[in-house]
């Protein structure tokens, strides 16, 4: 009953904080310097075909008008067009965000399944030498770019020893494509059960997936030592100890109760991710949403923009509700 009454609040607010989401969005892409029309036109473009380009995207219509426009557009889940590819931006946002998601999903799984397990091995062995060595990694980490940190893979993987296959993208053009279900390729290859195209995305995937969960692992283990040293020398786990329980439950438990602040940081990182990814997707020409939105940006495609925004939008507090959802089932203290 508690989980259903925060959804039921979470999904009350959910209204007007897409609605905020919007109008701030919408009038901040609106009052930046510069003008789509101008990019459109390109150089040395009379002001009749200037005015004619504003004219056709309704560039000249009052802004409240505009505003109007496109909130009646998004209650049909209509975006508009994009002024880049002259195609619906649900479309191009529907055949990129899965990529994006795919890569996104994948490094955050890398990155818990070594930062947990290194985090509570240097807090089980705390000031030995295993201890020092993750948090010597953790610190190098921490302080590398991630798109540093793709080039040099990169450079030793593809250019020097030829490993990995070129940086085309999530699967090449000559490389056996599975069926389009979901647009992301890795996905696509296993639903339809397609070995070859499972082999090709999957050997694409490896030195991104790396790059960003290689980085996002070294946080994680260090918030994951720090919680679960705190929680070894809580009370009720001296007390469990002195009762004579197995070190292996003891440390069950202290994971489980170390676990909330990683799941939290878990969650920030997949909202940062859905437009932090850009570099990583550039350096290996992912074609993800992330990129598509730095384009639009570059161009000042509005209906881009602004799509993208409120999508990351939606998917954070949705990511968040399960967060919340998470904290409490691991937590059941907690009474949100």
């Amino acid at each position: 009953m508690v989980m259903l009454r925060v959804l039921g609040r979470r999904l009350v607010l959910l209204v007007p904080t897409i609605l905020g989401i919007v109008t701030v969005t919408f009038f901040i892409t609106h009052v930046l310097p510069g003008d789509p029309a101008y990019s459109l036109a390109g150089p040395n473009q009379s002001p009749a075909n200037i005015k004619a380009i504003e004219h056709q995207y309704g560039f000249d219509q009052p802004i409240t008008t505009q505003f109007w426009h496109y909130l009646t557009g998004i209650v049909h889940l209509d975006f508009g067009t994009s002024i880049v590819t002259g195609q619906s931006v649900a479309s191009d946002l529907g055949n990129r965000l899965p990529a994006t998601l795919e890569l996104i999903v994948l490094s955050l799984a890398l990155a818990l399944i070594i930062g947990i397990a290194g985090g509570t091995l240097a807090a089980r062995s705390a000031g030995r030498a295993s201890d020092r060595a993750v948090r010597g990694v953790s610190a190098v980490m921490l302080a590398i770019p991630d798109f540093w940190l793709g080039l040099v893979l990169l450079f030793f993987f593809f250019f020097k020893l030829g490993w990995a296959p070129a940086p085309i993208g999530q699967i090449a053009p000559t490389d056996p494509a599975p069926t389009h279900i979901t647009g992301a390729a890795l996905l696509d290859a296993i639903l339809t059960a397609n070995g070859p195209a499972l082999n090709a995305a999957f050997s694409h995937a490896v030195l991104p997936v790396v790059t960003l969960g290689a980085v996002l692992a070294a946080p994680i283990s260090r918030l994951t030592r720090s919680a679960t040293l705190e929680v070894l020398e809580a009370d009720y786990v001296a007390f469990g100890r002195a009762c004579g329980l197995r070190h292996r439950t003891l440390r069950w438990y202290a994971l489980r109760a170390a676990l909330p602040p990683v799941v939290t940081f878990a969650g920030i990182a997949f909202s940062i991710l859905l437009g932090g990814t850009v570099l990583i997707e550039n350096v290996f020409s992912w074609g993800g949403a992330a990129q598509y939105a730095a384009n639009a940006i570059a161009q000042q495609d509005y209906n881009a923009i602004q799509a993208f925004v409120l999508i990351a939008g939606v998917a954070s507090i949705a990511i968040f509700l399960v967060v919340d959802l998470l904290y409490m089932a691991l937590d059941p203290r907690v009474k949100l």
